[in-house]
C-alpha cells in the first residue's frame, strides 16, 4: 500500500489546529478509493511535519548528517533515501500536526475552490495523484507575477513533508535517479530535506510585466543548499532569445558540474477577487552532467507554488514539487504521468532593506 504524509497549503485549509507538543500515535483510516492512498487519522485538515536531527528528515545520528550535507548519495545505498525512508516511518508513527494559518473566509468558499478544476482547485483537494505531468507542444511564455511581488525578498525556507501518491514508498525509494534523491537533482532545492536554509530571491520589472530573475534566484538557493560545498561559476540564461533553457555551471559538487534545463510547461491562476493569492506551475526537464557519470541522467519535476502577499514587506510561499519516473524506466507503466513523490517546502519571504 501507499503511504500518504498530508501536505497542507496553510492559508487554504478550512479550519485551525493547535500545536501538540507530544503527539499520540493515530489509528488509521482505511484505504480511500478517491485518493488510492492510505491517510493517517488527523491529517484531514493539518501538515505532517517531517522529524528533524541536525537540519535533515529522519532520525538521522550527527554522523549521518555530516556524511549527508551537500555531498552526493552513494549509487546504490543513498543516505538521502534511507533519512526520507526514517522520516515516512516516524511521521507514520506519531503525527506532529504544525499550527496553520488563518483560515478562508467560511467552510461555503472552501468548498466551491475545492471543487474546482483549475490549478487551485487541484492543490486544495490535496490529491497529489492529480499533479499529472503535462502535455505540451507550444514553448511556453515566461511567467508573470503579480506587482506586489516585485523586489529583493529575504526566504526562510523549512521542510514541510513528503508523499508518495502512487506507489508504496519502499518501491519508490529503491529507485536513485528519481528528482529529489541525490544532490542537485532538482537544482532549485539542491539538498532536498536540509531545513532551515536562508537565501534571497528577487522579481524584478520587465516591461510593464514582472518576471522572475532566475539566475540570481537559482545561484543564491543553490549556494545556500550546498553550504559553500559547491558554487555555482557560471549561468547562461538569455530570456529574450529563449525564456525556456538555462545552463548552470557548478565547482565543487561531484554530482553536478552542469545543468541543463528546459521548461517545457507553465501555468498560473490569479484570482480577481482575491489578489493577495497567486498559483504558478513550472515543469522541468533536468539534464545533469558529471565527470564521475559518462552519460548524463535526465530527471522530470514540476513545481507548484502558492504565494500569499501578507502586506507591503512580507508574503508566504509554499512549493509542491512533484518528481515523475523517467519513461525510460520499467516503474513508468505503472505510474504514467502521475508522480511518484511530492516534497513540500514552505518558505516565509520577507522584503529585503535597501
Amino acid at each position: 500500500r501507499a503511504g500518504v504524509l498530508a501536505l497542507a497549503l496553510p492559508w487554504l485549509r478550512p479550519s485551525r489546529l493547535p500545536r501538540l507538543a507530544s503527539p499520540p500515535r493515530p489509528p488509521r483510516r482505511p484505504l480511500r478509493a478517491d485518493t488510492g492512498a492510505q491517510w493517517l487519522d488527523g491529517c484531514a485538515h493539518g501538515l505532517e511535519a517531517p522529524c528533524r536531527a541536525n537540519g535533515y528528515v529522519g532520525e538521522a545520528t550527527d554522523a549521518d548528517a555530516a556524511s549527508t550535507g551537500a555531498e552526493e548519495c552513494a549509487p546504490a545505498s543513498s543516505v538521502r533515501r534511507r533519512l526520507l525512508h526514517a522520516s515516512v516511518s516516524a511521521l507514520a508513527a506519531g503525527l506532529a500536526v504544525v499550527e496553520l494559518a488563518p483560515p478562508m473566509a467560511s467552510m461555503t468558499r472552501a468548498i466551491e475552490v475545492a471543487s474546482g478544476t483549475g490549478l487551485r482547485g487541484k492543490l486544495v483537494r490535496q490529491n497529489f495523484a492529480e499533479l499529472t505531468s503535462p502535455i505540451f507542444n507550444i514553448p511556453p511564455r515566461r511567467q508573470v507575477y503579480p506587482d506586489w511581488l516585485e523586489g529583493t525578498w529575504l526566504a526562510e525556507q523549512t521542510f514541510a513533508g513528503v508523499a508518495f501518491p502512487v506507489l508504496p514508498k519502499e518501491t519508490v525509494l529503491r529507485e536513485v535517479d528519481v528528482p529529489g534523491f541525490k544532490t542537485c537533482s532538482i537544482v532549485d532545492f539542491a539538498d532536498v530535506g536540509k531545513s532551515p536554509v536562508q537565501y534571497q530571491l528577487r522579481w524584478e520589472k520587465s516591461g510593464d510585466s514582472v518576471v522572475e530573475d532566475v539566475p540570481f534566484n537559482l545561484q543564491s538557493a543553490v549556494s545556500a543548499h550546498l553550504g559553500g560545498k559547491g558554487e555555482v561559476t557560471r549561468i547562461l540564461y538569455v530570456p529574450d532569445q529563449d525564456p525556456n533553457r538555462l545552463s548552470l555551471y557548478i565547482r565543487g559538487s561531484r554530482n553536478a558540474e552542469r545543468v541543463e534545463l528546459f521548461v517545457n510547461a507553465r501555468g498560473s491562476e490569479s484570482p480577481k477577487s482575491e489578489p493577495d493569492l497567486f498559483f504558478a506551475s513550472e515543469y522541468k526537464r533536468q539534464v545533469t552532467f558529471s565527470s564521475r557519470v559518462v552519460q548524463g541522467y535526465n530527471g522530470n519535476y514540476q513545481h507548484f507554488k502558492s504565494f500569499q502577499c501578507l502586506g507591503p514587506d512580507l508574503a508566504r510561499l509554499n512549493i509542491l514539487t512533484a518528481s515523475y519516473i523517467d519513461p525510460l524506466s520499467p516503474l513508468y507503466f505503472q505510474t504514467f504521468d502521475k508522480p511518484v513523490v511530492i516534497f513540500s517546502h514552505d518558505i516565509k519571504l520577507s522584503r529585503a532593506p535597501p
